[in-house]
């Protein structure tokens, strides 16, 4: 799907992402999850997190060994509880005043980009593999340019700068990204994301024009085309996911390591169709299902490429443990709104 060519040399190794989770394994903690946030009025949903979590992340393998997720339910209920108290000062503001919450609302806003960045410190501070833990460190001021400067620029542009605000969102997620003692580096191709948008958007402007036309004509089949909208949508959604997913994969490093991603739009669409379909025949029970289905696609079309991953792993765990990195105070907190 990607332009993009990713520059691999002869030598490298192919070491695949491997994801051994079952549905009806899952299920089994997914409804328990279900009934004990329900019984405890949400206050479980924490610890429903950290299991879900757990097992995606224990069922997920490179060489295998799983990843792990080590955060404490206490820190995502502190969390949760301040959304919760921010959203009833919302609702009682919206009730009581309609301008107070349009100024609450405004605030929150102001607020995303430091949410967005302690919630990404919290979720890798507690991901590791072998030992080793991720860390996310991106500046708050960096956030604030990208975040809400750029989703100015959009706005002023009318969309122009979509493409490169979405280049931009991509590149310092992944850059600020760290294993260990070593840096994952990203640089995509802000023209890779113009290409992308402008076949979405003339795909989508002859359909238009194609529904006006017929309009026009007073033909029967506007109606038609009218609902046939929402499945193209999800459809160039597929194709942009898609696109943008493996294009991202191509150009991200760690150190020597490098990645690749073979998502295709067609099955893509074919998984999300099935999944809907799941979920309509089984009034939502088939969830545990879909969401191991959409787990085990994309960690299949996954590769590590590189030569003595296991040696490049312990030479991390050497460093990190000399360095004695700990979870810090900053950290014990999942802000999520």
């Amino acid at each position: 799907m990607s332009e993009t060519t990713l520059a691999t040399h002869s030598s490298d190794t192919k070491n695949d992402l491997v994801f051994t989770g079952k549905g009806g394994e899952f299920f089994g903690i997914w409804i328990v999850n279900v009934l004990l946030t329900i019984c405890t009025l949400g206050i479980y949903s924490a610890w429903a997190k950290v299991r879900t979590t757990n097992y995606f992340y224990g069922n997920t393998k490179l060489r295998g060994s799983p990843f792990a997720y080590t955060a404490n339910p206490i820190a995502i209920l502190k969390g949760r509880i301040i959304a919760f108290l921010a959203f009833l000062a919302y609702t009682f503001l919206g009730q009581s005043s309609p301008e107070f919450a349009v100024f609450f609302l405004l605030l929150l806003a102001l607020l995303a980009p430091f949410v967005i960045i302690r919630s990404l410190n919290f979720r890798l501070q507690n991901t590791e593999y072998r030992g080793v833990r991720f860390k996310f460190q991106g500046k708050t001021g960096e956030a604030y340019g990208i975040f809400l400067g750029g989703y100015l620029l959009v706005m002023l542009t009318l969309g122009i700068l979509f493409p490169w605000w979405e280049k931009r969102r991509k590149e310092f997620y992944v850059s600020n990204i760290r294993f260990g003692t070593s840096e994952f580096t990203c640089n995509p191709e802000v023209s890779f994301f113009y290409k992308t948008a402008g076949i979405i958007f003339v795909v989508f402007a002859v359909l238009i024009i194609g529904i006006v036309f017929l309009a026009s004509l007073g033909a029967g089949g506007v109606k038609f085309m009218t609902i046939m909208i929402y499945p193209i949508m999800g459809i160039l959604a597929a194709f942009w996911f898609s696109r943008v997913t493996n294009h991202i994969f191509a150009v991200s490093k760690l150190d020597a390591v490098r990645f690749k991603s073979e998502l295709e739009t067609g099955q893509l669409v074919g998984l999300w169709v099935g999944n809907l379909i799941l979920l309509a025949v089984t009034i939502g029970l088939a969830t545990p299902w879909v969401m191991v289905r959409n787990a085990r696609y994309r960690i299949s079309k996954t590769t590590v490429l590189a030569d003595n991953l296991d040696s490049f792993f312990a030479e991390q765990k050497d460093k990190s443990s000399a360095l004695g990195e700990e979870i810090g105070e900053a950290f014990d907190i999942d802000l999520a709104i």
